[in-house]
């Protein structure tokens, strides 16, 4: 039996959600009152709710491996739409080679269109520029694309497979097109002479339209055979890229010998390309940057002009080129500073693990022991910072998750590890700058604490006019007396919900700061706490306690949702948390864990 009080909760928290949503949804409309009477407002408006409505928290993808997104912890009616759109063409192309296999000359030109089909939705959805549309329309993140363009390309080769298979089933019907073999061949067949492997290997590699289609289809599954894995493009990039690159110039230019349609994949292709590198890496960007070793650590922190020309977004990457480091590669990283907030520079913190971060860092060693800039020397810091001439791509990727609808909250929940936490930190930075954070949790596992020291004051500095904070230096490299002090004042949420605000504790804060310093040893000083942070020595986040509390902290500020951000090595974890604390075995269910998550894979 609920208690009188329990009730009385209940009802004033559904009451305070009817009426939050109704304002929320007020105040996304007013920005741009001045617009609702155009006839393309309502779409507009249809469409970004679609971008980010939620079908179900528990919806999963259980049929596919999971390197094909299996382990997305929810999904979005805008990937719900493209998934259909990429699925749809396998029992189409099933119904024409299995229903319609006798159908003669006509069924091999409409399965020949639908394969023509399926290679330009696989060809997009590759294309950086492309896929950006992609991504914007449907509302996902670039990790969530990255699944879609290898289920389009698979289904782009069983479609031109079923093709090929239709071709040869009706080839007594062709009429010569595929060469002036190929109707003998038929006809031999067609007079009883036994079929055999050798006969039907001659038959597709006989004839311009069908050595063509044979060898089109052949680029098409070692592109994709070769792509499939990210470990297998780690472990041998250089080999991975070569053969990307020759297996899709041999698909266009056998697609033109086949189809003769290609000609605008060309087009679009090498547009990409001029767009990518040649004006916006190679003309609009800077090329001048600086590099410094944090410390002793293999962390390299990066950064470059901020300009008019480069505008980016909260969560986004670019793909940087370095001359001195590989003269083809440009290497995908995670932007750590914040628009609107950062205004000087754009900063990255780069992790040595490769040889092209390998040779980042040895190039800031080498400039640490012969060169001292003017502003280490006046702020007394042992770090030397280094010119390096650099090209800057992008930037790319879009929230999963909606944190920019105008005048409403949220509650969120930022998890980084190592480098990837500073991605977390540009999102948590732009948040509460456009004071959009009703409650913020963020937990960072990180090994160096240089890194923690460099990457968060500039993420928390920088604060909203409700929040004010302070950053205290550490007294020594692992054990920080005191991480944070905050002066924090969050009168605003606390006027507004001061009747659920049932602690006075760090979750009754708007801002919580978890630092896990993980290469610590277990013996070191015990763990610090601070009203804003808590620093844990030697341990790892125990992900049901944190998802636990988030919810109670929603649960009791009256929100029905929760926004996780995520980057790092555990994001396998935190979609099975997301997915555990929304779904239910029957039980309510008052708040959904909607996830963003980000790995930037090559």
């Amino acid at each position: 039996m609920m208690s009188s009080n329990e009730k009385l909760h209940d009802i004033d928290l559904k009451a305070e959600k009817e009426q939050e949503a109704s304002s929320s949804l007020t105040s996304s409309l007013l920005p741009y009152s001045s617009q609702q009477s155009e006839w393309w407002f309502p779409i507009w408006w249809a469409h970004n709710r679609m971008r980010w409505s939620h079908l179900s928290a528990c919806l999963r993808l259980p049929v596919f491996p999971a390197c094909l997104g299996a382990r997305l912890p929810s999904t979005t009616i805008g990937q719900a739409l493209l998934y259909t759109i990429i699925l749809l063409q396998l029992p189409v192309a099933l119904y024409y080679s299995l229903v319609m296999e006798s159908g003669g000359e006509d069924v091999v030109e409409g399965s020949g269109g639908l394969a023509q089909v399926s290679l330009l939705v696989a060809f997009g959805l590759g294309q950086k520029q492309i896929a950006s549309v992609a991504i914007y329309l449907f509302g996902l993140s670039f990790d969530r694309m990255i699944p879609f363009h290898k289920i389009a390309s698979i289904i782009a080769v069983a479609v031109a497979t079923l093709h090929g298979w239709m071709a040869y089933a009706n080839r007594f019907d062709l009429d010569g097109d595929s060469g002036d073999a190929a109707p003998d061949i038929a006809a031999a067949a067609n007079a009883g002479e036994p079929m055999t492997l050798s006969s039907v290997v001659e038959w597709f590699i006989t004839g311009s339209d069908n050595w063509s289609g044979t060898y089109l289809t052949l680029a098409m599954a070692l592109l994709t055979v070769t792509s499939m894995f990210a470990i297998l493009r780690r472990k041998t990039y250089y080999f991975w890229l070569l053969s990307h690159i020759l297996f899709s110039v041999a698909l266009l230019v056998m697609g033109i010998i086949h189809f003769g349609v290609s000609v605008p994949l060309v087009i679009a292709w090498a547009a990409d390309v001029l767009y990518r590198y040649a004006y916006k890496a190679g003309w609009r960007y800077p090329h001048k940057g600086t590099v410094k070793q944090l410390s002793e650590t293999g962390i390299v922190r990066l950064s470059w002009p901020k300009t008019s020309s480069f505008f980016y977004q909260p969560g986004q990457f670019v793909k940087i080129g370095l001359p001195f480091a590989d003269k083809l590669v440009f290497h995908p990283l995670s932007i750590a500073s914040a628009p609107e907030v950062d205004e000087d520079e754009v900063v990255a913190y780069v992790r040595a693990s490769g040889p092209w971060t390998n040779r980042l860092l040895e190039y800031s060693i080498l400039s640490s022991s012969n060169k001292t800039s003017s502003r280490d020397v006046s702020s007394g810091s042992p770090d030397a910072t280094k010119d390096v001439r650099l090209f800057v791509e992008g930037p790319y990727g879009s929230m999963g998750i909606d944190l920019y609808a105008p005048e409403r909250k949220h509650v969120v929940l930022c998890i980084g590890g190592g480098v990837g936490g500073s991605t977390c930190l540009s999102i948590a930075k732009w948040l509460l700058t456009k004071d959009k954070v009703a409650k913020l949790r963020f937990v960072w596992s990180v090994r160096e604490w240089e890194l923690v020291k460099d990457a968060l004051p500039d993420a928390l500095w920088h604060n909203h006019s409700a929040s004010t904070v302070a950053i205290s230096k550490p007294n020594s490299k692992f054990a920080p007396s005191q991480l944070l002090e905050s002066t924090q004042s969050v009168k605003d949420e606390e006027n507004q919900r001061s009747k659920r605000n049932l602690n006075n504790g760090r979750s009754g804060r708007l801002v919580e700061t978890d630092l896990y310093l993980t290469s610590v040893p277990a013996d070191s000083p015990p763990s610090e706490k601070t009203p804003t942070a808590t620093v844990f020595h030697g341990k790892r986040p125990q992900w049901d306690q944190i998802f636990e509390q988030t919810r109670k902290d929603a649960f009791r500020l009256g929100y029905s949702r929760v926004s996780v951000v995520c980057c790092g090595p555990m994001i396998e974890e935190i979609q099975h948390a997301c997915r555990k604390y929304s779904c239910s075995d029957g039980d309510d269910v008052r708040v959904t864990f909607d996830l963003h998550e980000e790995s930037f894979e090559l």
